[in-house]
């Protein structure tokens, strides 16, 4: 197996909700809905998920300062109220995760994952932090109960978004040195048990095909993954992996993908269709046709960068096929490098009334413990 290679640096495959990335006048009037929910409302939930999209935005366009700026703005937001009931806080940390992120997307991910495990240090043991500017306190929650609560989300961060950091350049034996440092290996296909089959896939063959032998079998998305994995067992071991990559097609093909799991499904996808053997030209090209179709049904210019990035991908699909996924990501702005004036204005006054809601919010008592609306991963 290529460490580094394309198959390889998209695991850990995660089913985790991930917005779409609309044409960029949806994504604005979406932002702006969002908004005047949370103002109608006096949402606290909606209006952070405002400030979350909105620097998610920024990002994608190719514009990382005006992200940051963003994340400094919803931190101060909350941080100033401190200390705050335990979902607030998870709130106040959510844009000082994404400054983190914001680093590990520019290239530096070794120092984005240390703010992360600084930040998780901090929380644990009642200190301070400082993050680009902005001040975390030492009295970040109301109790204890409250404490516990951010650190397990902070938790659940720390080891989803430093194990990426270590996989995504190959580092696969870090990677699951970090997992088992933070308890992250169960017997279910997920962030820890894929690391530690890749990390052993790596060196020992034998050792990864018994991990995934000894798997504890999961949701559908988990088994799919479970099977990916085999079929690179078998192939390392020179066994049969044809049947198994048919039922892996056929799986994948009669299945849509949920709402917000589209980056996740055509990861997916594209690893099957990377892993099927060359004279599988027929399964090849379904799964092309497919990967096509739901981009342009999702009208996720995400997705669409994702099938342009895989050379099998682009050397099998039809031009109007590649063209089209082009024009999607293009049309989305992806990497764009500037924001149209006109859509800013709109993006900066859903901010402001954003902004509004949150610092009313955290002025108030203890607000009602609503749940964890999705969020943007910057």
């Amino acid at each position: 197996m290529d460490s580094n290679g394309p198959i390889a640096q998209r695991f850990p495959l995660i089913y985790r909700f991930r917005p779409a990335c609309l044409p960029l006048p949806r994504r604005v009037h979406g932002l702006v809905e969002l908004a005047d929910a949370a103002a109608a409302k006096a949402n606290q939930g909606l209006a952070s998920a405002v400030y979350n999209q909105a620097a998610l935005i920024a990002s994608d366009l190719g514009l990382p300062d005006l992200a940051r700026k963003m994340c400094h703005q919803h931190a101060a937001a909350y941080l100033h109220a401190a200390p705050l009931p335990g979902m607030s806080a998870i709130r106040a940390l959510e844009p000082v995760v994404n400054l983190a992120r914001l680093q590990i997307r520019a290239g530096a991910a070794d120092d984005g994952r240390h703010r992360l495990l600084h930040l998780f240090d901090a929380v644990t043991n009642g200190t301070s932090a400082q993050f680009e500017g902005v001040h975390v306190p030492a009295d970040l929650t109301l109790t204890d109960t409250d404490r516990h609560e951010v650190r397990t989300w902070l938790w659940k961060v720390v080891l989803a978004d430093g194990t990426r950091t270590l996989t995504t350049t190959g580092r696969w034996a870090e990677a699951l040195t970090h997992i088992e440092e933070h308890r992250g290996v169960g017997q279910r296909m997920l962030d820890g048990r894929q690391v530690a089959v890749l990390a052993a896939l790596s060196h020992t063959p034998t050792d990864a095909a018994a991990l995934i032998t000894m798997t504890t079998p999961g949701e559908r998305w988990e088994n799919a993954v479970t099977g990916c994995l085999d079929v690179m067992c078998r192939k390392a071991l020179r066994g049969p992996a044809v049947p198994l990559l048919d039922r892996l097609v056929e799986d994948y093909v009669e299945h849509q993908p949920d709402q917000g799991m589209t980056v996740f499904d055509t990861r997916l996808g594209l690893t099957i269709l990377d892993l099927l053997e060359p004279y599988q030209e027929d399964a090849a090209h379904r799964m092309v046709a497919e990967l096509h179709r739901r981009a342009a049904v999702a009208t996720d210019g995400y997705a669409a960068r994702e099938c342009l990035a895989d050379h099998r991908f682009t050397s099998l699909a039809e031009p109007h096929q590649v063209e089209a996924a082009r024009r999607l990501v293009h049309t989305c702005a992806l990497g764009r490098g500037g924001f149209p004036e006109p859509w800013l204005a709109r993006m900066t006054e859903a901010l402001r009334g954003s902004d509004e809601v949150i610092r009313a919010s955290v002025g108030h008592s203890r607000p009602q413990q609503e749940g964890l609306v999705h969020r943007a991963e910057v």
